[in-house]
């Protein structure tokens, strides 16, 4: 069966990834903000909770080893305590210490975490969080002490700054991601309709791998059923189903994902953009655009860019320890 992750995950790149981390003693809560990325967090020593709402009742008991991603959170609670009451995060004071947060005399720290924050490519991001539970809670023996190895292998590479740490980081960042995706997929229940659910369909695979090897072909709904060896109205009626979308619809919002990035990555003119990913003529594809993003490709272009240039800005600001961890969770306002 074609290998269509992989397909996926090479547009799927994050844009910005802040690695970071804190020492805690008990008796401690905060309360973060809304995030629209991937938030990390994994316990590389003692215990904590977490709630992935600020208003749930219940906090998640993580101990060493465990990890849980919350996925565009509106807001959450770090606590090293059951109990504790919580505190904004911007009215929290820690000191860096070794490029982690430390709250409280070192010397009674009970917990140490490291946390990191994603956030994929925008012009695919909802491909990627439509498919996924808004909270993954991933034990120790089911693939979080790999997480916890990685993210400390990405914690100490930022730290020591030696040559290739942003190399061995960025190629760390795709096997933290492609852990929690594969948990994800490991589940019946776990996908909402939508990409991931249908990686796990093996008459969906072959027909979403020629979409996504050749956008620019001229696929038919009759061409893609054939593929996955079902008749027409039972191809579609099965693909809307899993996918959440009929075959066309997908095909061209998945263009139009693509075209976003193009857009903003090189400067290929709008016509060249248009005729590689199959549409007949400049026209049509700016319409099909216009449609899909409420806005026209130049002016996605320059927005795009713009946007850019300023995430990639605030991630250079964290990653050089401009904010404690309590602030960190404020970064990229603009991508979310």
């Amino acid at each position: 069966m074609p290998d269509l992750l992989s397909k996926f995950l090479e547009t799927l790149s994050p844009r910005s990834y802040v690695a970071t981390g804190m020492r805690a003693s008990s008796g401690l809560a905060i309360r973060y903000d809304a995030f629209a990325g991937l938030k990390l967090i994994c316990v590389d020593h003692g215990a904590c909770f977490v709630s992935p709402s600020a208003d749930a009742d219940e906090r998640i008991e993580l101990r060493e080893g465990d990890a849980i991603a919350l996925v565009a959170p509106q807001n959450y609670i770090i606590a090293t305590s059951a109990d504790a009451p919580p505190r904004e995060s911007r009215d929290v004071n820690p000191r860096l210490s070794d490029g982690l947060a430390l709250y409280g005399d070192s010397g009674c720290a009970s917990v140490r975490l490291f946390a990191g924050k994603m956030v994929p490519d925008k012009a695919v991001a909802q491909f990627f969080f439509s498919a996924l539970p808004s909270v993954l809670v991933i034990r120790r023996d089911e693939g979080g002490d790999s997480i916890r190895r990685m993210m400390r292998i990405i914690h100490y590479e930022r730290l020591g700054r030696e040559p290739g740490a942003e190399y061995a980081t960025s190629r760390l960042i795709d096997l933290v991601m492609l852990t929690v995706i594969r948990f994800a997929l490991q589940f019946p229940d776990a996908g909402r309709a939508g990409l991931f659910l249908a990686m796990k369909d093996r008459r969906l695979v072959p027909a979403l791998w020629l979409i996504h090897n050749e956008p620019a072909r001229d696929w038919t709904v009759d061409m893609l059923a054939e593929a996955a060896h079902m008749s027409r109205p039972r191809f579609s009626a099965h693909f809307r189903s899993i996918i959440g979308m009929p075959p066309m619809d997908y095909l061209v919002r998945w263009r139009i994902r693509l075209a976003v990035q193009r857009l903003r990555d090189t400067d290929d003119p709008v016509k060249v953009i248009a005729a590689s990913l199959g549409f007949k003529t400049p026209v049509a594809f700016a319409r099909t655009f216009r449609r899909q993003e409420g806005i026209t490709p130049r002016k996605s272009r320059a927005e795009s860019r713009k946007l850019l240039q300023a995430t990639l800005e605030s991630t250079l600001r964290e990653a050089d320890g401009e904010a404690p961890f309590a602030e960190k969770e404020t970064m990229t306002k603009a991508d979310v």
